[in-house]
């Protein structure tokens, strides 16, 4: 059974979207890490100066902080 020209075209870019997907989230899973770990090395009383608890930290990864 032969696979048309365009099958195999919409296949491929479809394969190329799937990975630009995934290297997207992998970016993004990376820079997150990076602003946890930013964050997570600062002294508790740092933290404090800057309005925050460990506590917070997860959710300011993730939704970002504003002073």
């Amino acid at each position: 059974m032969s696979v048309s020209l365009s099958a195999e075209h919409t296949a491929r870019r479809g394969a190329f979207t799937f990975l630009r997907h995934v290297a997207a989230a992998v970016r993004e899973g990376l820079e997150l890490a990076s602003r946890y770990r930013t964050l997570s090395v600062k002294s508790d009383r740092e933290l404090a100066a800057l309005g925050l608890s460990r506590e917070d930290l997860p959710r300011v990864t993730v939704q970002g902080w504003t002073r």
